[in-house]
């Protein structure tokens, strides 16, 4: 059987409902249907039941979908059938269908729109490349046409025509969020391939996109993703109007919409991802209701992301109870996460400073352990060998030599130990490994103060 040969029927005949059917009866033939047809028992009869449904409940897309309905001859179910594939994901098949259309009906745009939209899906991003710019030269007023020639060139690496293409559908539409978008991707593309574009600039787009799309009511669910770049781009720097972004990101998810939770789930993943904890300590309240609206989101990384962000927030108020901010240093480091030899040559000094000033951080870390145990056991291994040590000479001696290994590492810097020519004396007589311990805790040394 050919391709020709193929001609499925209509969506209307999927639903079982006629051309003029309203919304509710067109929801109703759904719901009856997909009882009928379980996706686990029928997984092909469901994708094209709700491949007709989702087209057919959408008004514009319905509007569409009804024009190409008046296609000469036999275009109309051919395109019906091309539709069908690209639904079950055969890309390659549904290309072959419409490139097949466009010969016999070469001044069929809305068809060749559909070719290039299934050759992108099928990764063929230069053949794609060929059909867009023929669309945009067929029409150069289209800012959609543009925007998706664009999108293929930044999809080839090719951000400087991507990053001209889309400037010009702007200037034909300067309220699409999708043209802003990719703008701004764009945008952080060439920042990280060259020095042409600055983060300011940046933000002073996003804020620009913002303003350009502040009245659009259609499709305002693509917003939370303008916003999110928004608080990114904002959150990253001094944190400046950030908690008005998550404001609107708050207001867009719960009103309405299973594409709201989906890009409001892929909002919260990219702000964890790209924003430092301790930056985002401040946001905490906000970002936990956000991750309450989103279900699922209590369990794998982004629990465990928000857990880290909610001990940020409450290590901030150690400054309020006045600790030391050599402590609250090394907290909010160890919270962070450590990443290579800079912060764990960080960490090794903030531990030798308060080692050195042990008599003024002992009452300190005993009230940290009485009143936030939680952030007491983020380091307890440590703060008990702070406190259990009654001479920390030796240790500080070790310590030092570690750190004067570490600094190696870096250029410049001078030696943390006050005088490094110094010799180490020991304070009293040599005690053996196995000898009681000089403390007087009935213990072995090497169990005690030498463990």
């Amino acid at each position: 059987m050919t391709l020709f040969d193929e001609a499925r029927k209509s969506h209307y005949e999927t639903l079982g409902v006629a051309k003029t059917a309203e919304d509710g009866e067109i929801k109703r033939a759904y719901f009856s249907l997909v009882r009928k047809f379980q996706p686990d028992r029928f997984p092909d009869k469901f994708r094209e039941i709700r491949g007709a449904y989702e087209t057919l409940r959408d008004r514009k897309k319905r509007a569409e979908y009804d024009a190409m309905g008046e296609l000469p001859g036999e275009a109309a179910p051919l395109f019906n059938e091309a539709q069908r594939l690209d639904r079950l994901g055969r890309c390659d098949k549904a290309a072959e269908l419409y490139r097949e259309i466009l010969k016999i009906h070469p001044e069929l745009d809305k068809v060749r729109e559909r070719y290039a939209e299934s050759l992108t899906l099928d990764d063929k991003t230069g053949k794609a490349g060929e059909v867009w710019k023929e669309l945009c030269r067929r029409h150069p007023d289209n800012p959609f046409y543009a925007r998706r020639l664009g999108n293929c060139y930044f999809e080839r690496g090719w951000h400087k025509k991507g990053l001209a293409e889309v400037r010009r559908a702007l200037t034909l539409d300067r309220s699409s969020i999708s043209a802003w978008l990719l703008l701004i991707d764009l945008s952080f593309a060439r920042l990280e391939e060259s020095r042409e574009i600055t983060w300011d600039e940046i933000k002073a787009l996003v804020r620009e996109a913002i303003e350009a799309v502040k009245a659009v009511k259609e499709d305002e669910w693509k917003k939370i993703t303008l916003y999110t770049q928004a608080f990114i781009t904002v959150g990253n720097g001094d944190g400046s109007g950030a908690e008005a972004y998550l404001e609107e990101i708050l207001r867009l998810i719960p009103s309405g919409g299973r594409e709201r939770l989906e890009e409001g789930r892929r909002s919260l993943e990219a702000i964890l991802k790209a924003v430092p904890n301790d930056a985002l300590g401040d946001f905490y309240p906000g970002l936990k209701k956000m991750a309450d609206l989103l279900p699922g989101a209590d369990s794998g990384p982004v629990h465990w992301h928000l857990e880290n962000v909610r001990m940020s927030f409450e290590l901030s108020k150690l400054e309020e109870k006045g600790y030391p901010g050599t402590l609250q240093d090394l907290l909010r480091l160890i919270n962070a996460d450590l990443e290579g030899e800079e912060d764990e040559y960080e960490l090794a000094l903030m531990e030798f400073y308060i080692l050195s000033h042990k008599s003024e951080y002992d009452p300190q870390l005993r009230r940290l352990k009485e009143e936030f145990p939680e952030f007491y056991d983020l380091h307890g291994s440590f703060f008990n060998e702070v406190l259990r040590v009654r001479d920390p000479k030796k240790i500080l001696y070790q310590r030092s030599k570690k750190l004067s290994k570490l600094k190696r590492q870096f250029d410049g810097g001078e030696d943390p130990r006050s005088d490094p020519d110094e010799p180490v004396r020991r304070a009293g007589p040599k005690v053996g490994r196995n000898d009681p311990c000089p403390c007087g805790s009935g213990k072995k040394y090497k169990r005690c103060c030498g463990a």
